[in-house]
């Protein structure tokens, strides 16, 4: 109880004086709501409520946000929406209803974790709701020690498969950073341990990533220009990715076969100044020629710019570690713009040419930046987006996702799910009402087909009503091996 007491008086403390009383009332709603809860370990429900509240309150939200996250496990019911509606406001409950939407279509173990991910962010026309969850997945995971080993496993499965990836597209590295390292401790303790211990054998720690950014800004320190250096330890679960397809055992994991256990950016004002540091470290460090990459001279398809390279200090180590030079213009192209890393993510190629198509990167990065210079006197602060609009995400009855293109039609559906439902399909309900095989489809419905087991093949008309390129050509093919 005195950690839940200690949480209230952190999270009314922080919020804006203006909205202190609002904040204040849906704690007691929720204290009212949760009062006989507990979690598995004994601790009460509201004491997770709470400090999924107060992430969201460190990591600068608004009020509404915070107050969402208070009620997030509030039931729906018809008396609790009333009640939240009336003194917190329709925004809460968009926000209430979202999360109960994400927390549903998790739950399927039909549709890929990829599948899910992209649902989630297309359906979110507000992003507060993800974030909420991101947040609420967080601090289940720090506290996950106690739930059943069933339970643990999909709840650490979808931390790293699901939430995880959705801080990443959101560009919330940290938060993104403590889920993994956190879920990947419990969910494969052996690797997790292994590779802990290859990294204390090493020295590869905080202490050694200080000791390397000393070094770097004190040789770059002459150059009378503006510069920073920022610099990070890989997380384990990073490279534990990148060595699953290496090693079997994980009793002695060649950690050393990632190059990027210890990596650098170096941020300046112009390609001079860039070109200027990078004399400075060929001058006072190892580089390893044969991985060295000019990315300015010669960018990228995608328009990424930095100069790249491993380098090794010998006075400080025997490690080489990964350093980029780049100007400002360049780290944040190559942040938020085309050759972001959420670009090539959602594009599967490191080949990729500039496109508009990712701007929604760069447009949540500025309203986020926008929102928190504004949190302490709006209460409702959406964070909006359009993410994978040329898709659309349909459920079958039991819950299933599947992705479709937009413009799809019911019967696009039914092909999806299979060619035989496609050649038999005779008609449908959408949202549970009646519909034709040519009704076009949008992300959320759910769409159940009704098939005649003596109808072979669709008809020529139905060409002219599909959308897929690939449902033209099965109604094709099973055309001509059915009419002469």
């Amino acid at each position: 109880m005195e950690e839940t007491k200690k949480i209230k008086q952190d999270i009314l403390e922080k919020v804006s004086s203006i909205f202190k009383d609002d904040v204040s009332a849906a704690i007691k709603y929720a204290d009212k709501i949760h009062s006989n809860q507990k979690r598995y370990d004994g601790e009460p429900l509201i004491t997770h409520i709470l400090r999924t509240a107060r992430l969201a309150i460190e990591n600068n939200f608004d009020t509404n946000t915070i107050i969402s996250a208070i009620l997030h496990q509030v039931p729906l019911n018809t008396e609790n929406k009333k009640y939240i509606t009336k003194n917190f406001g329709t925004e809460v409950i968009q926000i209430l209803e979202k999360i109960e939407d994400i927390r549903k279509c998790t739950e399927t173990t039909e549709t890929p974790d990829e599948i899910i991910i992209k649902y989630i962010l297309s359906s979110s026309k507000d992003l507060r709701p993800v974030i909420i969850k991101i947040l609420d997945t967080l601090d289940d995971i720090k506290t996950i020690e106690s739930v059943p080993e069933c339970e643990k496993k999909i709840s650490l499965h979808k931390a790293l498969s699901i939430y995880s990836v959705l801080a990443e597209y959101l560009n919330l590295d940290h938060l993104k950073k403590e889920i993994e390292e956190n879920a990947f401790r419990e969910y494969l303790p052996t690797e997790y341990e292994s590779i802990s211990r290859k990294m204390e054998e090493a020295n590869i720690n905080k202490d050694l990533l200080n000791r390397y950014k000393d070094k770097l800004e004190n040789i770059v320190k002459p150059l009378h220009f503006k510069k920073r250096v920022e610099g990070r330890v890989k997380g384990k679960y990073s490279i534990y990715n990148k060595l699953k397809k290496y090693e079997k055992e994980w009793i002695d994991p060649r950690i050393d076969r990632v190059d990027d256990l210890i990596a650098f950016r170096i941020i300046t004002d112009t390609e001079d100044s860039c070109f200027l540091i990078l004399e400075k470290l060929m001058d006072n460090g190892e580089p390893d020629y044969d991985l060295f990459d000019d990315y300015i001279s010669n960018p990228k398809p995608n328009g990424y710019q930095a100069i790249q390279f491993p380098i090794k200090f010998t006075d400080i180590s025997n490690l080489e570690i990964e350093v980029q030079i780049m100007t400002e213009d360049m780290y944040y192209y190559n942040t938020y713009g085309p050759a972001s890393h959420i670009a090539y993510k959602a594009s599967k190629s490191r080949y990729a040419k500039p496109s508009n198509e990712y701007d929604w990167v760069e447009e949540i990065h500025k309203q986020m930046q926008q929102n928190r210079k504004e949190i302490h006197n709006k209460k409702d602060l959406p964070i909006k987006c359009n993410i994978f609009e040329d898709e659309v995400f349909i459920f079958t009855p039991k819950g299933k996702i599947l992705d479709l293109n937009k413009g799809d039609t019911v019967l696009d559906f039914a092909f999806k799910l299979h060619t035989q439902i496609g050649n038999s399909a005779v008609s449908a309900e959408v949202n549970g009402k009646a519909a034709k095989l040519s009704s076009v489809l949008a992300t959320g419905d759910v769409v159940e087909i009704k098939t005649d087991k003596s109808k072979k093949y669709q008809k020529t008309e139905a060409l002219r009503y599909v959308n897929s390129l690939t449902s033209k050509f099965k109604i094709r093919k099973n055309l001509s091996k059915n009419v002469p």
